[in-house]
């Protein structure tokens, strides 16, 4: 599109390919002062590696988006979990590329979405949290491959709420998001997964520039508690993607 001039919506190449590598949006995220879980960084061709000093720990592909390669067994808590966990994404996935072993957070799982392009026209909508209440108290709470491909696992029954926070939380939330949409240079919507610690802060997981647009994804549900039905959201994309092109012009 960007070759042929085809004017679309939503970020550009190289915000998408910044945002593909988890580990580079963290250092972005720390150098601005955006709190992050501690992490390690593994390359395919590692043979020793170092154990984090923090379990349980959440074990994931460094390059990749819509969950791929995150199961219930990518939370570990030990050196052999971990081990197992690495090997699990490498076999059962294929995946030869680096991985991120991040702090597991036990608090709430998070989500904002903005619509718009800050620091003018935009949307911040409210706060989505994943509920795990229907999920057996043995297994992990995370939304992960399982909760979105595979309709006949227990994480099927996830469902999303409007989150209810402190509002310095919620401050902290949008205020470190809209710093990285602007920084990373996101357009016309984007979405960031945030989670609590165990003492309630918030700490960024992910950006996700091109979250999806079906009508039951989290961005839907985040503007329906916005008081925008799906043909509102869409319409609010399109207007800003209008204006920022017209504004380029």
């Amino acid at each position: 599109l960007e070759m042929l001039n085809i004017k679309y919506t939503g970020s550009g190449p190289q915000c998408l390919a910044f945002c593909y590598d988890k580990s580079l949006v963290r250092g972005i995220a720390k150098e601005m002062g955006v709190p992050v879980p501690e992490g390690i960084y593994i390359k395919p061709e590692d043979k020793i590696i170092d154990l984090p000093l923090f379990f349980p720990a959440m074990v994931k592909p460094n390059f990749g988006d819509s969950s791929f390669g995150i199961t219930q067994r990518s939370v570990v808590h030990d050196g052999v979990e971990l081990i197992n966990a690495i090997t699990d994404i490498r076999e059962r996935f294929g995946y030869d590329k680096p991985i991120l072993v991040e702090q597991f957070l036990p608090g709430k799982d998070l989500t904002l979405g903005i619509i718009g392009n800050p620091p003018k026209n935009y949307i911040i909508l409210p706060i989505s949290e994943d509920d795990y209440s229907a999920l057996p108290s043995d297994l992990p709470q995370i939304c992960g491959y399982e909760a979105k491909w595979l309709p006949d696992s227990p994480y099927w029954q996830i469902k999303s709420v409007q989150a209810k926070l402190p509002e310095d939380t919620i401050h902290i939330i949008e205020t470190c998001s809209l710093k990285l949409f602007e920084r990373l240079e996101c357009r016309d919507y984007c979405r960031f997964d945030w989670r609590l610690d165990a003492e309630g802060n918030p700490k960024l997981l992910e950006v996700n520039p091109n979250p999806g647009w079906c009508w039951d994804g989290h961005l839907a549900k985040m503007s329906s508690y916005a008081g925008l039905d799906y043909k509102d959201m869409l319409m609010a994309i399109l207007k800003a993607t209008e204006e920022r092109i017209a504004l380029s012009q």
